[in-house]
């Protein structure tokens, strides 16, 4: 019997410091910095499925085994910052087990709140806020938390997902979430299979990593969307397993997550990725602009868009792609 999915456990959660070794021991070092009294910040970047939240969940969860109070935000589009920090300070005061009397209307408020808060039973605290950039007015957040820094035990990890124009202090750190290596995808495929059966043929995974193009949570997904369709007496799970299941992949991926993130674009992005996705080795937006017949400058405007979304990703000067093969062949289908 194959068992339940062992992929569907791979969700996040602590696990997925096990493949992300070096972020790990930078926030190992946040961690022993913030108990010291040096408060500092990390700030998580990545496109869609690169594993922001998951390393932010993850990242709590180590925070909390060393004694830190850590109050977790998941920002929503144009969220001012008033409405964030008082969603940090109710959560705070549940983890803390009382009650918050204040509303604090900004980061320094938040800062002195949470910090009474953590002074009994806490070592530190360390602030979670996923997604800052879909906030309003992202851009005159961080400034905020880096005047706090170094000054108090709260330290703050923010995730974004579009590059934002602004200079890092030294007390803070960018953490630029990578793509799968082999290594890491073996390591995440022999964490989930463990002895087997059924074990994972060499084939298969290349071509999963090739479609996914080391997405994490692509590469993921598809591993479960194939485990699912297995029989139960199967001891390999070959590439010949994968191709005959990419179009239930395909379509569970439409459902669970494409079709969400291609309706968040609009119809002139569209048509951009739909060029795109018609070149598995990316192309120059010069090239994309001729094949719409629209100018340059608009059709370089657009580009940018995409890839403040994650949607595409650089190549070279000029030259895009598709985040993920899986992706590109969606847009083509719907495009």
């Amino acid at each position: 019997m194959k068992g339940p999915n062992p992929f569907a456990a791979l969700e996040g959660g602590s696990d997925i410091l096990s493949v992300r070794k070096d972020e790990s021991r930078i926030f190992n070092g946040l961690l022993e910095a913030t108990g010291a009294g040096q408060s500092s910040m990390i700030l998580v970047k990545g496109g869609p499925g690169s594993g922001k939240s998951a390393m932010l969940s993850a990242f709590k969860e180590e925070a909390e085994r060393n004694g830190m109070l850590s109050p977790y935000v998941k920002a929503e589009r144009n969220e001012d910052i008033r409405a964030v920090a008082g969603k940090l300070c109710q959560d705070g005061a549940l983890l803390a087990g009382t009650i918050a009397k204040e509303a604090p209307d900004g980061i320094i408020g938040l800062v002195r709140v949470l910090e009474r808060m953590a002074s009994k039973r806490h070592f530190g605290v360390i602030v979670f806020i996923d997604d800052l950039d879909i906030m309003r007015k992202a851009e005159e957040h961080l400034p905020q938390i880096w005047r706090t820094l170094g000054k108090s035990k709260v330290s703050f990890v923010v995730s974004i997902t579009r590059g934002l124009k602004i200079s890092l202090p030294e007390n803070a750190k960018l953490m630029e979430l990578r793509p799968l290596d082999e290594h890491d995808a073996n390591e995440m495929v022999e964490r989930a299979l463990k002895k087997g059966p059924p074990k994972m043929g060499e084939e298969c995974m290349n071509s999963i990593m090739t479609d996914t193009q080391g997405n994490p949570r692509l590469f993921r997904t598809a591993c479960r969307f194939v485990y699912d369709k297995l029989r139960d007496n199967e001891r390999v799970i070959s590439k010949g397993h994968y191709l005959a299941y990419l179009p239930y992949i395909m379509s569970m991926l439409g459902r669970e997550w494409f079709g969400r993130l291609y309706q968040e674009i609009p119809a002139s992005e569209k048509a951009i990725l739909a060029v795109l996705a018609s070149s598995e080795d990316g192309m120059h937006v010069s090239d994309v602009a001729k094949r719409l017949k629209k100018p340059l400058g608009p059709t370089t405007a657009l580009m940018k868009r995409l890839l403040d979304t994650g949607q595409v990703v650089k190549l070279d000067r000029g030259k895009y792609r598709v985040f993920a093969r899986l992706y590109a062949r969606y847009a083509a289908q719907r495009g």
